[in-house]
């Protein structure tokens, strides 16, 4: 077996360094093949499998802004920097192709928690697993009456409590997350007329960067 480069890259949360090697062909043909059988998110499964033994961390407690930085670094030094990628537009069905830097895709917020302070409720919110699931980003929700410690709950226990909340709470909930460290790339384009998409989540990195 030919030994693969070693690189190490510094996690912009944790501000841990960990030390990854590059894909293979063969990891690249698997991740294909697993497209081919089950979509994009069958891809994404494989794809993590895959780098479970490429990266010196488990990746499974990475939050998902160094889970991102993980896909982009690997990405770099397996494929390239700069690439285009090719896509049909859901609106006018057209085949649109862009070029994409990986060099101009950066982590964006200042912390990694607070604090809200909203219509009697204080909610303490922390970077989530999964930035579409807005109730893993709570730690805990106090109001005058009780607490609720959402580090002791199951996942659906969590999501029924989130949504027992006011839409403003949730909304403020939503906007706080903004702050906290996160990944976001737009990715604008014109056909019939300009359109954007929003690349936020891991597996959205992932099928811009290795899949479209």
């Amino acid at each position: 077996m030919i030994d693969l480069p070693v690189y190490e890259t510094k996690l912009p949360v944790s501000n841990k360094k960990i030390k990854f090697s590059p894909l293979t062909v063969k990891q690249e043909k698997n991740i294909g093949a697993a497209k081919q059988t089950g979509g994009n998110s069958a891809a994404f499964t494989t794809f993590l499998e895959i780098i479970k033994e490429k990266i010196n961390t488990d990746i499974s407690k990475l939050s998902e802004p160094d889970l991102i930085h993980c896909i982009l670094e690997i990405r770099k030094f397996s494929v390239g920097e700069k690439f285009k990628t090719t896509f049909v537009c859901p609106h006018s069905k057209q085949k649109v192709s862009k070029e994409v830097d990986c060099n101009l895709i950066s982590v964006s917020g200042k912390k990694k928690e607070s604090t809200i302070n909203e219509m009697g409720y204080t909610i303490k919110i922390k970077i989530p697993k999964k930035q579409k699931d807005l109730w893993g980003a709570i730690d805990f929700i106090e109001t005058a009456k009780e607490k609720i410690d959402f580090t002791e709950l199951a996942d659906k226990q969590k999501e029924n409590h989130f949504n027992d909340l006011p839409i403003k709470v949730k909304n403020k909930v939503k906007e706080e997350l903004d702050n906290l460290f996160h990944y976001e790339y737009e990715l604008d384009y014109e056909t019939d007329t300009n359109h954007t998409i929003k690349v936020r989540s891991a597996e959205d990195f992932f099928i811009l960067l290795f899949v479209m």
